[in-house]
């Protein structure tokens, strides 16, 4: 055999039998190995439902022009025109009244700590959320400003690992010195 064939031969054993480093078995499969394995449990797999839609975030580029409609922090962070996002709107579309959960909670407990009015959570929760999206990067002091530190501190508590996370972190070493 030609070299070139036993190293193709060598290539195909090694991923027929993969690469785990285990020992493998070189004899005669007996009948036993190849008895079908039967599931001794009926469990059935229970399926999560499908998330809440609580928000609708409607983002624009610069021009004006619709970026996309999300339905959450997530979905705005992974679209592929991010970076040319520089406004969002926020608009609560859940079924019944505003209710937050834990996280929003933490998130309005951390503003209103920070010197926010305290009442209307639901409002700030939207300011929150929508402080969390995008800031468009040539106008984000300003608009930091305008949220202001007791906002800007709850989006840090609301989304700690958001995109802008850092830049809402240096500004409000600035802003607290300042």
């Amino acid at each position: 055999m030609r070299r070139r064939s036993v190293l193709q031969l060598g290539v195909a054993a090694i991923a027929l039998t993969g690469c785990s480093g285990t020992n493998t078995k070189t004899s005669q499969l007996s009948g036993l190995d190849l008895a079908p394995v039967v599931a001794t449990d009926n469990k059935v797999a229970v399926e999560r439902p499908e998330p809440k839609i609580r928000y609708q975030f409607t983002c624009t580029a610069e021009d004006g022009s619709l970026i996309g409609k999300f339905s959450s922090l997530d979905e705005v962070w992974a679209s592929t025109r991010y970076m040319h996002i520089a406004d969002c709107q926020v608009t609560y579309v859940g079924s019944g009244p505003l209710v937050l959960t834990p996280e929003e909670t933490a998130a309005v407990n951390a503003a209103v700590a920070a010197g926010a009015p305290p009442g209307q959570a639901s409002e700030l929760c939207l300011r929150i959320v929508r402080a969390c999206t995008r800031t468009d990067h040539r106008t984000l002091p300003a608009a930091l400003a305008a949220y202001g530190v007791p906002v800007v501190k709850g989006a840090l508590t609301l989304a700690p690992m958001a995109p802008q996370a850092a830049l809402f972190t240096r500004w409000l070493k600035t802003a607290v010195v300042g």
